[in-house]
Parts: structure tokens; C-alpha cells; sequence
């Protein structure tokens, strides 16, 4: 390893650990306020441990509004794919942790849950709570159904926001007015702090990044046709200098006159970096939006934000590059290889491509050109290839074909893969196998909410998921030590 990248590798995890560590400082401060201040005598533990689970659903759930906010330094240091990931494991244990403060209610205090839930006794109260449960289950669920519920992405990432804000309002409504250990005005201002700093980030997110959009806008130059249902669209910065970014990230593109508009989609920049007025965002055809990409008429008024993502080359660490691509995955890798050739970069590039048919390969006269002008091999692997073709490998990326092109003179490389969720798989567990550094294997998986393929689960979704469920153990621990030191003697129950 090179001694400028080992800091920069550092530096970067030490960045992950201390907004993991914040995310944490986040949820688990709620707690500190059941410690502040007069403790209620008489409740038995069951209590305790509801009022906080309570309190700390209301952080994670505030917490989420600022994940699905897409905040950048945060997508930044974890990459989009994991924040993403995050965000549908972290809101499993939030309904999970609003279930266990209801539940040991209903069994500690029935007639208290009774009374909360009883219209005659305060119909907005029972009707507000009813529709915050209801509105959870929805947000918990229907993501998973979202493909098969036929629902457009825009109506469900429009109504999928709106019900989280009704959702942490009538929270943070229920904390304050109804809470029995949220009962002074200086607890009251806490917790409603607690929820207005990622309120900030969410009004951030989607008010002041939109205005400052419409200073900065784009113009659809060309709409170029690359390979069937596979389409370049090339904008130009239309009055500033345009869009610095990293070979590999992405952008949300907005096409339209107003940048307020709920059709936002994620895209990988294809481009080369060393041309920041001019980005180009090679599309599939897949969805809504993307069917009908190439029939955008040029001169159309487009709006990016960003740049996102972990997924980016250092180009300050002059190690060999190895990219392994499948299908529209090689946009990323293209906006590498571009940037390195326009930079005059001589460092050694290794492609991987894999492509269903030879009819199916995008770039290809252009990658032939490359590597001819670079020090870039491309190897292409195609799934179905003709008789007698030889211009490269046949069948499915797999460990052998990895073991006879990794060869010495790709040691040390920064790997780089992109692609369909199997194939992903299969290649992660091969560098793993191969014991190459996870420091240095770089993977970024996008899967459509609702929409995931068969197949295990990627090694980033295991990570994940064990992250969060660290995160809700330490939690519920948390919970737990709280309690305890509040629980008093058993007794009589303090009054409503």
C-alpha cells in the first residue's frame, strides 16, 4: 500500500465510525431526559422500559427523516447504497421499538392504552394515534410490496415522505402532551429540539437545495442512443461552472423548468471529471421514468444534485485500477477510465465487462479506442456469445475467470465493482476469497425499493444489517439501564 492512500483509508473510516457513533449520540439522547429531573414513584419496570422505548422511537423515527433526506456528507462518508440500506433496517427496529412501548403498556397498563385509544373519551387524541400506527405499518411495509403493488416510484416517494412527517408529528404531538415524563417545559423543549435538528436537515433537503438548483441549472445538449433501450444524455451547465465530481459518483437528476419537481432519479455519472460543464448520465431503460428517457427533447431545462457516493475513485492514490462491471454497471467505471485518459494518467486499468450478447456491449468502439490510447485492458465476458467469436470470454464471471486476469501486475489495485446483485455477489465473495483487502474492494449495489432479485445477500447488506442490529441491541440496552435506575419499589401507579 502506498503511504500517501493508507491516511486517506483512515481518515475515511474513522469518518464512518464517528456518524455511526453521532447517529447513536442521536437516538440514545432522548433517554437522558428520563434521567433529568423528578422520577415518578410507584411505576413498576414494565413502565419505565415503555416510556423508553417510547422516547427512542421517537428519535429513530425523527432520525429517519434526515436518512431519507440524502444529506450529503453523510452519503458521502457511507456511500448512497448503505445510507439506503440503512434506512430500511433502522425503520424495522423503530416499528419494532414503537410495538414493544405499546405492547408493554397494553400489559402493564390497559387502562391507560384504553383511555388513549377510547374516542369517546378524546376523539382526536385516538383518531391522531390510530393513524400514526396505521401510517408506520404502511411506511414499514409497502416498500417490500412496492413492484408488485404496481405503484409509480413518484407516488410512492412523494406519499411515503409526506405520511413519515404526519407520522413524526403526531410523535412528537403524543410525547408532549401526553407523555407523563415529558411533563415540564424544559423536558418539552428537549425532545422537540431532538426532532427539529433532522426536521433541519429533511426542509434542507427538500426547500433550500431546490432554490439553490434553479441558480444553478443544465440544458439537455444531445440525446444519444448507445445500445438498444440504452441512451446518453448529455447536459451542459447553463451559466456557472458546473458539477465537480469524483469519477464514480452520482447525481439526482430533475428534468424540467422547476427543480421543486417529485421526478427526481438517481444517476451515475459517465462522463470524464476533467469536464465538469459537460456530464453525461448513460441510461437503461427500466422504469417509469427511464422509458421514455430517449425522446427527451434537447434544450430541456435540467436540474442535478449531488455529486453522491462513496463509490469514487481517489485519483490522488496512483495505484492500478481493476473495474468489474456487468450491464448498465459500467457507467461508473466509464467515468473513471475517461477521467484517467483525460488526465494523461498512465497507472495499469483493468476492465471486466460482462454483457448478455456482443450486441449488448455499451461503449464498445470507444473502450476498443481507449485501450489503445491507455494502459487499459478490457476483457469481455459475454453470457450467450456466437459461434467462433473470440473476443474474449464466454459464460458468467466467476472465480476462475477472476484467478487468469488478476494477474501479479493488478496486485495491490483498488477494485471497483458494479452490476447486477448475483453477479456482485459472486465477485465479492472471490476477492474475499482471494484475500484482497476489504479496504480496497469498492461495490455499490443498487437495488429498487420492492424490486430485490433472488439470491443471497450481498456482503454490503450483511454488513448492514448487522450494523443495525447492533445499533438497536446497544439501544435497547440502553433502555433497559434507564429503566432500571428509574423503576421505583412496586405500588400504585401514578395518576394520568
Amino acid at each position: 500500500m502506498d503511504g500517501g492512500s493508507a491516511p486517506r483509508e483512515a481518515r475515511a473510516r474513522v469518518a464512518r465510525l464517528l456518524w455511526i457513533a453521532a447517529y447513536l449520540a442521536l437516538a440514545g439522547s432522548a433517554l437522558s431526559l428520563l434521567l433529568v429531573g423528578a422520577v415518578p414513584r410507584g411505576r413498576a419496570l414494565a413502565v419505565e422500559i415503555a416510556a423508553g422505548l417510547g422516547y427512542v422511537a421517537l428519535a429513530l423515527l425523527s432520525l429517519q427523516l434526515a436518512l431519507g433526506a440524502r444529506a450529503r456528507r453523510v452519503v458521502n462518508a457511507l456511500g448512497l447504497d448503505a445510507v439506503l440500506l440503512f434506512h430500511r433496517q433502522a425503520g424495522l427496529w423503530t416499528a419494532a421499538f414503537v410495538a414493544g412501548h405499546v405492547v408493554l403498556l397494553a400489559v402493564a397498563e390497559p387502562w391507560y392504552v384504553a383511555y388513549l385509544l377510547d374516542p369517546s373519551a378524546s376523539a382526536p387524541h385516538a383518531l391522531a394515534l390510530a393513524v400514526a400506527l396505521m401510517g408506520l405499518l404502511l411506511l414499514v411495509l409497502v416498500p417490500r410490496q412496492l413492484t408488485r403493488l404496481r405503484i409509480p416510484y413518484e407516488a410512492w416517494r412523494g406519499g411515503h415522505g409526506l405520511l413519515a412527517v404526519a407520522v413524526v408529528g403526531i410523535a412528537l404531538w403524543h410525547v408532549l402532551t401526553l407523555g407523563r415524563s415529558c411533563a415540564t417545559p424544559a423536558k418539552q423543549a428537549a425532545v422537540a429540539a431532538l426532532v427539529a435538528v433532522p426536521a433541519a436537515v429533511l426542509v434542507a433537503s427538500h426547500l433550500l437545495r431546490p432554490l439553490m438548483a434553479l441558480r444553478r441549472p443544465w440544458r439537455v445538449a444531445e440525446v444519444r442512443r448507445e445500445r438498444d433501450r440504452v441512451w446518453t444524455l448529455v447536459l451542459e451547465a447553463v451559466g456557472h461552472d458546473g458539477l465537480r465530481f469524483r469519477p464514480g459518483q452520482s447525481v439526482w437528476l430533475t428534468l424540467g423548468r422547476s427543480p421543486f419537481s417529485p421526478r427526481q432519479h438517481p444517476f451515475t455519472v459517465a462522463s470524464s471529471a476533467a469536464s465538469p460543464r459537460r456530464v453525461e448520465l448513460t441510461i437503461k431503460e427500466l422504469g417509469d421514468f427511464t422509458r421514455a428517457i430517449g425522446q427527451t427533447p434537447v434544450g430541456t431545462r435540467a436540474y442535478l444534485a449531488g455529486p453522491y457516493g462513496a463509490f469514487a475513485l481517489d485519483l490522488r492514490a496512483p495505484r492500478a485500477l481493476v473495474c468489474i462491471a456487468g450491464g448498465i454497471g459500467v457507467t461508473p467505471m466509464m467515468s473513471m477510465i475517461r477521467t484517467l485518459h483525460d488526465r494523461g494518467d498512465r497507472r495499469p486499468v483493468l476492465l471486466v465487462y460482462a454483457s448478455g450478447a456482443v450486441d449488448q456491449i455499451v461503449f464498445a468502439q470507444e473502450l476498443d479506442d481507449l485501450a489503445r490510447a491507455m494502459d487499459l485492458r478490457v476483457v469481455h465476458v459475454i453470457e450467450s456469445p456466437p459461434p467462433g467469436w473470440t473476443g474474449g470470454e464466454g459464460g458468467l464471471i466467476g472465480r476462475e475467470l477472476l484467478d487468469r486476469h488478476l494477474t501479479d501486475r493488478y496486485e495491490g489495485a483498488e477494485v471497483f465493482v458494479c452490476g447486477p446483485e448475483p453477479m456482485m455477489n459472486v465477485v465479492e465473495r472471490a476477492l474475499r476469497d482471494r484475500a484482497v483487502p476489504g479496504g480496497r474492494v469498492h461495490a455499490e449495489h443498487f437495488v429498487l425499493v420492492g424490486s430485490r432479485p433472488p439470491g443471497r445477500r450481498s456482503m454490503r447488506e450483511q454488513h448492514v444489517r448487522v450494523l443495525s442490529a447492533g445499533v438497536a441491541l446497544i439501544l435497547l440496552v440502553a433502555v433497559l439501564l434507564v429503566a432500571a435506575l428509574r423503576a421505583a419499589p412496586a405500588g400504585v401507579a401514578s395518576p394520568h
